[in-house]
């Protein structure tokens, strides 16, 4: 039996009427972005995987502008979005002087702070990342929005985001902990030294995030799951596990938090099969 493939979807500009195109792509990302039309005709092609604590999409856009200014404070999105161009041009404005990206330039954005980006005929790679991870590859976060990583010292991060965008629909659930990892790691040697210094607790603590939710997730059925058998199935302390969820509301935040996203995920596969509401609650505690 074939192992199980990473979540993916598709949008192509190509398979809708022209004077319909746009409006379904805006509506595709309106729950995060402010979407407008630019300079020329509109063209968007999107391929997206989910892959572990990333989102990882390869677009090719044209004629659109995105943006996120008063939503900020309503959405409650906190996380970072790394940009690599490929091809094309894309115009962006940040904090500070507007800037042109060209092929070989990677941005980081931080969806907590305004941004604007417009697209010519630009192909790129997109990643919504975790800030946690984020911030055990690069150092405390206030200070990366907006900031341009440029080649030479991006060229593998760029490479490795390539690959992943090439294979995403034949990698395996089970190897995304581990690209992950990888990810993490090659996002930290873009940094330099400098900003490498001081994260190793950082870097400790995501390892052991994630080992509490590998043993979190296939008991969300569990409406018994508690701190001192989480603790003991991760193998850290309770003052420890209390610790890591502290900031993101506790651990019972946490579970919550898991559960609400595996029902979304069922939902949106929209199996006939599937479950009854009654059942689909039962099995996701």
């Amino acid at each position: 039996m074939p192992a199980a493939a990473a979540d993916s979807f598709r949008f192509s500009s190509d398979d809708h009427p022209a004077d319909e195109a746009f409006a379904l792509y805006a509506r595709l990302y309106s729950r995060g972005s402010d979407v407008s039309r630019g300079a020329g005709p509109f063209f968007a092609q999107v391929r997206g995987w989910r892959l572990d604590k990333v989102l990882l999409f390869e677009r090719r856009l044209s004629g659109v502008i995105h943006a996120r200014r008063e939503r900020i404070a309503d959405d409650g999105f906190d996380h970072f979005v790394l940009t690599h161009v490929l091809e094309g041009k894309v115009r962006l404005l940040a904090p500070g002087p507007a800037r042109l990206l060209g092929p070989g330039q990677s941005i980081l954005l931080d969806t907590r702070r305004p941004m604007r980006t417009e697209h010519d005929d630009a192909l790129i790679l997109t990643a919504s990342i975790a800030r946690d991870v984020v911030e055990a590859a690069l150092g405390p976060a206030g200070r990366l929005h907006g900031q341009v990583l440029a080649p030479p010292d991006n060229r593998v991060l760029g490479d490795f985001l390539a690959s992943l965008a090439r294979h995403g629909d034949t990698l395996a659930s089970a190897a995304l902990p581990a690209l992950g990892r990888a990810f993490v790691d090659i996002l930290s040697s873009v940094g330099g030294d400098a900003a490498r210094a001081g994260r190793e607790d950082q870097r400790r603590d995501l390892g052991r995030r994630e080992a509490v939710r590998r043993f979190v997730i296939p008991r969300l059925a569990d409406k018994a799951l508690s701190v001192d058998a989480i603790a003991t199935g991760a193998g850290i302390s309770r003052s420890s596990l209390y610790r890591l969820f502290d900031r993101q509301g506790g651990v019972a935040r946490f579970i919550q938090l898991a559960r609400l996203d595996a029902l979304r995920r069922t939902l949106d596969a929209q199996d006939p099969a599937a479950p009854d509401d009654a059942a689909l609650a039962d099995r996701l505690g």
